[in-house]
């Protein structure tokens, strides 16, 4: 799915339901591993000095589209309670009330589906996944307290 299949999504969703239109960019980021979306407001000295809506590649290209609009519209209701000035954080009543309202998930209804690497610890036998790469060169084995070895990379 491309930004502007996204962004077409998200002003129709937002139109629709809140008669609002989509006054800030949709952006796919490759960086994003822990997250599946988020809508960032970013400040320079205290007042806002960005909006936008960014999605994890991985999770666009490892999932379906009824998956993706889902996350997608959930991050268009932070952004439209944020416009029309209301609770929209993920803890808010008023947020969880929205979301329930229009059908869609809350945070964390789907998992992770992408690209994982696999380490080992060469002493103990140790092994795990993580979705980011260089962990080895950071970390040591909490049993043996030696080096950890990337094996290769996996599909999680």
């Amino acid at each position: 799915m491309k930004t502007e299949t996204l962004e077409y999504y998200a002003e129709a969703f937002l139109l629709e339901n809140f008669n609002l239109p989509l006054n800030i960019s949709i952006r796919i980021s490759k960086r994003m591993k822990s997250k599946l979306g988020a809508f960032l407001i970013k400040y320079k000295n205290k007042s806002v000095y960005s909006k936008e809506i960014v999605m994890s590649y991985n999770f666009i290209v490892h999932n379906d589209q009824e998956a993706i609009l889902d996350v997608l519209y959930h991050e268009c209701v932070h952004y439209a309670l944020y416009t029309l000035n209301k609770p929209f954080r993920d803890s808010d009543a008023e947020f969880i009330q929205t979301l329930d309202a229009l059908g869609i998930s809350k945070t964390r209804s789907y998992h992770y589906k992408g690209n994982a690497y696999l380490y080992e610890c060469p002493k103990c036998g140790y092994q795990f996944t993580k979705k980011v790469k260089g962990y080895n060169k950071r970390y040591i084995c909490r049993y043996c307290r030696s080096k950890f070895v990337y094996r290769r990379e996996i599909t999680a």
